[in-house]
C-alpha cells in the first residue's frame, strides 16, 4: 500500500463527499424498504438482489474513496510522479480498472432485482418468460462487459504500466457502448410492467399514479446523458486528474437508481388499512385485496394476478 496523500483540493474533497452520500443514500433506503417489506409479507428474492447491490455499490464508493487517499485521484499524473510517487500512480490505475466491474455488478443485481419485483406483481407467464429472457441477457452482457474490461489492454499489466511494449482498446468506445445498452435495457424494463398495469381495472388515476412509480427511473438518465458528454474530453492518460466528475456522476448513478426503486416502496412504513378490489378483465372477476395490497401496487410491489381455475377469466389473459 502506497504512502497516503494529504487532502487539500476541492476535487478530493468532492469526490469523498459524493461517494459517503451515496454510501448513506443506497444504505439508509434499501434498509426502509426491506423494513417495509417486512411488514408487509417478507423478503423476496428481489429484495436478496438488492442487498447484493448495496454491498457492491458500499465496495464500489469505498474503493473510489481509497482512490483519493492512495491514489492521488485529484491530482495531475505528472505531480503524481514528481510530488508523490509512482507506487500512487499505479495504485490509481489498478483500483480505476476495478472501477466498471464493481459498477457493472451494482447494475447488474438492481435490474434483476427490478425483473424479480414484476414477476411477483403480475403472475402471467408471458412476464415470466420476459423476465428470464432479460435476465439472461442481462448477465450475459454484465460479464462480457466485464471481460471487456479485463481485456481492454494487452498484457494485462499495461493498465497501470504503460512502458510496457503492448497495445490497449478505446475506453471511450467501451463506455459508450455501455451506456448505450444499459440504456436501452432501462426504456425495456420501464416499459415492460405498463400493459400488465393498464389491463387492470382500476381508476385510470391511480393506474397513472402507478406508472409514474414504475418509471420513476428515468430520473437517472439525466446523470447517464451529461456524464456521456464529458467523455469526448476525457484525456485518459491524465485520467487522475480529468476523470473526477465522470466517475463522481458515475458512482452516482446506480445510486440514484437504487434509491428511486427503493423510496416508493416504503409507503407500507406509514399506510393505512383500506378494503378495495381491482383485477383484470370482466368486473365479476375481481380479485379482493387488502390495504397492504393497495399499498404495494402504488409502489409497484404486490397486486398479484393469481391465475383463476376457470377457463376464460379474463385475469388469465396476457396482455
Amino acid at each position: 500500500m502506497p504512502a497516503a496523500v494529504p487532502i487539500e483540493n476541492g476535487l478530493q474533497s468532492s469526490v469523498i463527499v459524493s461517494s459517503s452520500i451515496s454510501i448513506a443514500l443506497v444504505t439508509v433506503t434499501v434498509a426502509l424498504r426491506l423494513l417495509a417489506k417486512q411488514k408487509v409479507r417478507g423478503w423476496d428474492a428481489g429484495d436478496c438482489c438488492l442487498i447484493g447491490a448495496l454491498l457492491a455499490n458500499t465496495a464500489l464508493h469505498t474503493l473510489v474513496i481509497l482512490l483519493v487517499v492512495y491514489g492521488a485521484f485529484g491530482f495531475h499524473i505528472t505531480e503524481i510522479y514528481t510530488r508523490f510517487s509512482p507506487e500512487n500512480a499505479i495504485f490509481f490505475f489498478k483500483g480505476i480498472m476495478a472501477f466498471p466491474i464493481l459498477w457493472t455488478v451494482v447494475t447488474c443485481f438492481s435490474k434483476i432485482s427490478v425483473l424479480f419485483m414484476y414477476t411477483s406483481v403480475f403472475v402471467q407467464e408471458s412476464m415470466a418468460r420476459w423476465a428470464r429472457y432479460i435476465g439472461a441477457f442481462l448477465v450475459t452482457w454484465n460479464v462480457a462487459t466485464i471481460i471487456a474490461g479485463l481485456t481492454l489492454c494487452r498484457p494485462f499489466a499495461r493498465n497501470w504500466n504503460r512502458t510496457i511494449p503492448g497495445s490497449c482498446g478505446s475506453p471511450s468506445k467501451l463506455y459508450t457502448s455501455i451506456m448505450v445498452i444499459n440504456m436501452t435495457i432501462d426504456v425495456i424494463l420501464l416499459g415492460l410492467p405498463l400493459p400488465y398495469l393498464f389491463s387492470l381495472q382500476m381508476p385510470l388515476r391511480r393506474k397513472i399514479v402507478a406508472s409514474g412509480m414504475m418509471t420513476i427511473g428515468i430520473g437517472t438518465w439525466v446523470i447517464t446523458i451529461y456524464r456521456q458528454t464529458l467523455l469526448s474530453g476525457l484525456d485518459f492518460e491524465d485520467m487522475t486528474y480529468t476523470g473526477v466528475l465522470a466517475t463522481i456522476l458515475s458512482g452516482l448513478e446506480p445510486a440514484v437508481a437504487i434509491a428511486l426503486a427503493c423510496i416508493p416502496q416504503m409507503r407500507p412504513l406509514c399506510a393505512r388499512k383500506k378494503q378495495v378490489s381491482y383485477g383484470y378483465g370482466s368486473s365479476d372477476n375481481h380479485e379482493r385485496i387488502d390495504a397492504d395490497s393497495v399499498v404495494r401496487l402504488w409502489s409497484i410491489d404486490g397486486v398479484q394476478s393469481k391465475r383463476s381455475k376457470s377457463d376464460g377469466v379474463a385475469a388469465d389473459q396476457e396482455p
